[in-house]
């Protein structure tokens, strides 16, 4: 048989192919062999493994796509990526990164938010700015973050589907969205701390629009908003919240704990625990619980929710029976007394604390 040299070529071209063994992940070091993570991150290629030590590091970081891993060497305690001065979220995922992106085991602190989105004066993600993209966030503390409009520890925006896991959200500020800010997504957050973060307007701890949101085994604690929802707000959204803990939240409003705003929908599983009688869920979203137990109208404050009996007596309701409406029973619900401030039908220190704050503010302005 006859080979031509071309055919001798092609056949030289694939042995050669075969032959050659794959490349393998690099494993950088920082700040060893790079001075900077962003330094380290702009050399590594797909799979490489991003070592850093212990240290402070003045950085707002841009994963630029990567499918990389960086990852501290001893954790977020003594791990530090601090974005004071540099007028930026400390973290961006904004080039399509998906789960093969992570960050694990730094705090993340000193960030003022990302001003491209919007404005100047509407920054969003103090912390982590995610858009389109879906990174992979492991064992991370967020804190002392903030943006003047939305997510002050995390902005998680259209089709940013985030996996947080093992995570402390804690002490961020932002109008909405103090602890996070969910936007058409469907993010999943599980095992983390949620905590004393506050909002100037609403979701103290989390603000979701128009977003799948899954919550699992969390804990939401000590978390303010000014106007509705301490722990939790919703706006056109649905999702499911598992095996979670509510402990004093507080909004000045309605829903200390979980606020339902329009045409939202979350399943609350009944594993979930309001821990104080003002841990309250409220708003004309509705709120539902998991399938298993019959459901009925639920007289908290001035609003009605449709819930089991369980759920309603730990969130210090009135159950008015199994298949009732809100629709046909609202009229059977007691009129808030004058006193109960956020119209969880007790009046109590809380409602004195809320006069006490709303009167404090009025001066200052």
């Amino acid at each position: 048989m006859i080979v031509s040299n071309v055919t001798r070529k092609v056949l030289a071209t694939l042995a050669v192919a075969v032959l050659m063994p794959l490349a393998s992940a690099e494993t950088i070091h920082v700040p060893k062999e790079i001075k900077t993570i962003q330094g380290a991150i702009d050399r590594a290629q797909g799979d490489d493994v991003i070592l850093v030590s212990p240290g402070r590091y003045n950085e707002a970081i841009n994963f630029n796509g990567k499918a990389v891993t960086v990852k501290s060497t001893k954790g977020a305690a003594v791990t530090t990526i601090d974005g004071w001065s540099l007028s930026d979220s400390v973290v961006k995922c904004t080039s399509g990164e998906g789960p093969s992106t992570i960050l694990d085991g730094f705090t993340i602190t000193g960030g003022t938010g990302n001003r491209e989105l919007y404005s100047e004066n509407e920054t969003v993600g103090g912390g982590l700015l995610c858009l389109h993209s879906s990174p992979t966030i492991l064992n991370c503390i967020f804190v002392s973050n903030e943006s003047s409009y939305q997510g002050g520890a995390i902005f998680n925006g259209d089709r940013s589907n985030t996996v947080i896991q093992n995570c402390k959200i804690k002490s961020n500020i932002s109008e909405r969205g103090g602890g996070v800010y969910n936007s058409r997504g469907r993010p999943v957050i599980r095992n983390s701390e949620i905590s004393n973060n506050k909002a100037e307007y609403g979701g103290g701890g989390m603000f979701n629009f128009g977003s799948n949101v899954r919550i699992l085994s969390c804990s939401f604690e000590h978390n303010r908003a000014e106007y509705n929802g301490g722990g939790v707000y919703d706006y056109d959204s649905g999702g499911r919240v598992v095996d979670s803990v509510f402990s004093d939240n507080v909004a000045m409003y309605n829903g200390n704990a979980m606020y339902r705003g329009y045409r939202s929908a979350t399943v609350v599983d009944e594993g979930c625990r309001f821990i104080m009688a003002h841990d309250t869920i409220s708003g004309t979203g509705g709120y539902m619980v998991a399938r298993g137990k019959y459901t009925g109208a639920c007289c908290i404050g001035s609003g009605c929710l449709i819930v089991d009996e369980d759920s309603c007596n730990k969130a210090g309701g009135s159950w008015l029976g199994p298949d009732t409406s809100c629709d046909e029973q609202i009229l059977a619900c007691p009129k808030p007394d004058s006193g109960d401030v956020n119209t969880d039908g007790v009046v109590d220190m809380m409602d004195l604390v809320l006069v006490m704050t709303s009167m404090k503010s009025s001066a200052s302005n």
